[in-house]
């Protein structure tokens, strides 16, 4: 019965968000994702055995599903039967699920998502393939919009806006499918704080004040942030700097000394250290390279 199926008319309007042209990790989160408008006829199917992006070779990679249906309708056939889809309502596919869905009404505005099979995301195996009305459907197609939009201006302070709209993105996906419903008070606790930490890279953090606001000890902190992301506080601190350094290097003209000084670093020499440290080049020929990569 299950096939990939891909019928799609040409009154079909589909916009596609590269999120590696984005700043942030994002990429490493989303594998695919777009606003799409759909009329006359839409059929996608697939198998579950997972997505072929690069036409040049085989490899599968397995991705969960998510849409969120801002008006018009669709239908998706599961294993349990077919199920309605409406405006207002979020279809959650983990990876493996077999579907077909196709439009309904005579048209369907929503976005999607192809979410990688990554630690963020592990919860995700646990829930039940499903559609249900839910209150963050709008937003999530409300701020995929507003990247569409924005994506188009340029300036110094793109970088920054940008990255932050993704980080809402992130957080209404998964507030969407519910992971935070299992975490403890701890987890939960532990999460806000780093959503902090990412927010004032700059701010001079330390073991000791990161555990101190958690009101734990600094060994209880170390094993609770190891369990929760798989890095030492310091190493995850780190890796956040520097990834907000590349958005910088890649999507501004900030010199050294200004990009070392937004991300905490005492001054140019010790943030390049730290960065070649980490990807084996300088900051000045990361960046030369990236901009050799758009010509």
């Amino acid at each position: 019965m299950w096939q990939d199926v891909l019928n799609i008319s040409q009154d079909c309007e589909e916009y596609f968000l590269n999120f590696e042209e984005m700043p942030g990790n994002a990429e490493s989160l989303i594998a695919c994702a777009g606003i799409s408008t759909l009329r006359t006829e839409y059929q996608i199917g697939k198998t579950g055995i997972g997505e072929v992006f690069q036409s040049h070779n085989n490899n599968r990679t397995h991705v969960h599903y998510l849409l969120a249906t801002h008006s018009g309708g669709g239908k998706i056939r599961l294993e349990d039967g077919e199920h309605i889809i409406r405006a207002g309502s979020l279809v959650v596919l983990p990876v493996g699920t077999p579907f077909l869905y196709e439009l309904l009404d005579e048209h369907w505005s929503m976005c999607w998502f192809l979410l990688h099979d990554c630690r963020q995301f592990q919860y995700m195996h646990r829930l039940p393939a499903s559609v249900f009305s839910s209150d963050n459907a709008q937003p999530i197609y409300k701020t995929m919009s507003l990247l569409q939009d924005i994506n188009h201006l340029t300036g110094q302070h793109q970088t920054q806006i940008v990255a932050g709209i993704i980080d809402v993105l992130l957080f209404q996906i998964e507030q969407a499918t519910n992971k935070n419903a299992n975490l403890s008070p701890q987890q939960s606790k532990f999460k806000a704080l780093v959503q902090s930490v990412k927010k004032q890279l700059h701010f001079p953090w330390t073991v000791a004040l990161l555990a101190q606001k958690m009101h734990i000890s600094e060994p209880q902190f170390y094993r609770l942030c190891k369990q929760e992301t798989g890095l030492s506080p310091l190493k995850l601190i780190t890796q956040f700097r520097l990834e907000y350094a590349c958005n910088l290097l890649r999507f501004t003209n900030y010199n050294l000394e200004q990009i070392a000084s937004s991300i905490g670093y005492a001054d140019s020499l010790s943030f390049a250290h730290r960065f070649k440290a980490f990807y084996g080049l300088s900051p000045g020929k990361w960046r030369s390279l990236e901009k050799l990569d758009k010509t």
